[in-house]
């Protein structure tokens, strides 16, 4: 078993700074090289399947990943971003302008919520659940997903807490791999590798 995710490659959200959650954002340019980038990388890769979270910068960056892998990317919902609720589509500066405090809570530690956030223990059981869906199949799966994703697997692998934020640096187009060890275990064997994005790498990620 092998589970390779890679991050979006950088959206317009990510270029103008936004928290984008569940906001359609597609590529920029150099999201699309990015994308380019990876799909380089991965010629020659044995990959038994490609999935991809629904969201259009996924979308758009899988399709670039089909297109050198031979493989249609299948959709799978539980890959899709965190949904923040009301702050998507707003920049740091507009939060803090409607929610006067929050980010600033958020940074002690101290436990918060917007208006129609999805919550981190239905997130967290959310990517359990995946988790424990991809690792069950045999051979190489490549999933395209987004940073807090990525993330919350690396939380669940390592049994770290899940509300620590900031832990993970995810870049966009970066590749995170999880194995199993000869025990069994999930093993994370590499994170954040951005090697193929020399000059290319960007890590915004606000959701």
């Amino acid at each position: 078993m092998r589970l390779i995710l890679v991050r979006h490659g950088e959206s317009e959200g990510n270029a103008a700074g936004v928290f984008q959650g569940r906001i359609e954002y597609g590529l920029t340019a150099r999201g699309r090289l990015q994308a380019e980038r990876a799909a380089a990388r991965l010629a020659g890769a044995a990959i038994d399947r490609l999935v991809s979270s629904p969201q259009r910068r996924a979308l758009e960056t899988a399709a670039v990943l089909s297109a050198q892998a031979g493989l249609a990317p299948e959709t799978v919902e539980e890959l899709a971003e965190y949904d923040i609720g009301a702050p998507s589509g707003l920049t740091p500066a507009e939060i803090r302008a409607r929610f006067p405090g929050v980010l600033e809570a958020q940074r002690r530690g101290e436990p918060v919520r917007f208006p129609g956030e999805e919550g981190r223990e239905a997130f967290a059981a959310r990517v359990r659940s995946l988790l424990e869906r991809l690792t069950r199949l045999d051979g190489t799966t490549v999933a395209v997903t987004h940073g807090g994703v990525v993330a919350a697997v690396c939380h669940l692998v390592l049994g770290a807490d899940l509300h620590r934020r900031g832990t993970f640096r995810v870049g966009n187009c970066s590749f995170t791999e999880v194995v199993r060890d000869g025990r069994g275990r999930l093993v994370i064997v590499r994170h954040n590798d951005t090697c193929h994005l020399d000059g290319l790498a960007t890590f915004a990620d606000r959701g």
